[in-house]
């Protein structure tokens, strides 16, 4: 089982980055980084373009939209789950 950071907020159409906690560098492993958008007020095309330097780079049209980003840290060892 993988112990994961979150990190959760809006967008609008003013930015097309998510900045990342400053905490989160080197302490979540970018090649886990998960992001879910929710869109507001309709359907929009938006995507992630890249995760890079404690950022989140977006794609498309963006006008609003909830956004929660996980992690996983890579500090410590995953949690071992008996049965």
């Amino acid at each position: 089982m993988k112990i994961d950071l979150s990190c959760v907020g809006f967008i609008d159409k003013t930015s097309s980055t998510i900045d990342l906690p400053d905490h989160w560098t080197g302490l979540v492993d970018e090649e886990t980084i998960t992001v879910n958008l929710t869109p507001v007020g309709g359907p929009q095309q938006v995507w992630v373009e890249e995760v890079r330097d404690n950022k989140v780079i977006l794609g498309g049209d963006i006008t609003k939209c909830y956004y929660m980003v996980l992690g996983e840290r890579k500090d410590i060892d995953k949690l071992v789950v008996e049965y």
